[in-house]
């Protein structure tokens, strides 16, 4: 079973499984990768049974959405955040407004779940997307202490993108965060923890060539839980 969760810091609202909103919703196994058909209006979003064991990946595209800035300080603190740092100079350049102006935006999250035994050597693989973080390890390893990840643009690399990594579990109600940003072949290197669940979070975003819209945005995410220690 498994839940589509829109909000920060591994808190929000969980959203019902309607097919207008999405673009793609897959699962990928040993067994290959088949479209996720659900209800209208299942909650949770997704139920199925596995194919095989070991990992298997959950894909799900949104449909792009559109944003309206009606203040300053909102795509501020947005683009601060997210750490899209030369955002606010193009925007200033280019002469736009300051408000009124408009974003679309789409989400590309991915989620690993470990049915059965853990095979260290097993590996997701890209899926396609057009923002992708790829786990180029085993998460669900206990011998896994950093996992060295992947983040591809149109399927070339993206450096210099700031990725978000939020852990939340261990009795904590907080969810804590870490920022680093990907190297110039857009790897980076994600410390685990046992016992948590973490989400990691990329933006990156270009200026539109929609007449009307002056911004586009891809979201990329990779959860996965991490067992506990055995001891």
């Amino acid at each position: 079973m498994a839940s589509l969760r829109v909000g920060q810091k591994y808190d929000g609202e969980t959203y019902p499984y309607l097919s207008p909103r999405l673009v793609a919703l897959t699962v990928t196994d040993a067994t290959g990768t088949r479209p996720y058909r659900g209800n209208e209006g299942d909650r949770p979003a997704i139920g199925t049974v596995a194919g095989a064991p070991g990992m298997t990946v959950l894909t799900y595209v949104s449909r792009p959405s559109r944003l309206i800035y009606k203040d300053w300080e909102t795509f501020l603190k947005y683009t601060t955040n997210e750490g899209l740092t030369d955002a606010v100079e193009r925007h200033l350049a280019d002469g736009l407004p300051r408000t009124g102006f408009r974003e679309d935006y789409q989400r590309h999250a991915k989620a690993l779940v470990q049915v059965g035994p853990v095979d260290p050597a097993e590996r997701e693989s890209a899926r396609g997307l057009d923002l992708e973080i790829v786990s180029l390890g085993n998460p669900f390893d206990p011998a896994t202490e950093m996992l060295k990840v992947r983040l591809m643009r149109f399927g070339a690399p993206a450096p210099d993108v700031q990725i978000a990594i939020f852990r939340k579990g261990g009795g904590s109600g907080e969810a804590t965060v870490e920022k680093l940003r990907t190297d110039g072949d857009g790897y980076a290197k994600i410390a685990l923890q046992d016992g948590m669940d973490h989400l990691l979070n990329a933006v990156v975003m270009d200026r539109s060539s929609i007449d009307g819209i002056d911004w586009e945005s891809d979201w990329a995410s990779l959860t996965f839980s991490r067992p506990a220690s055995a001891e």
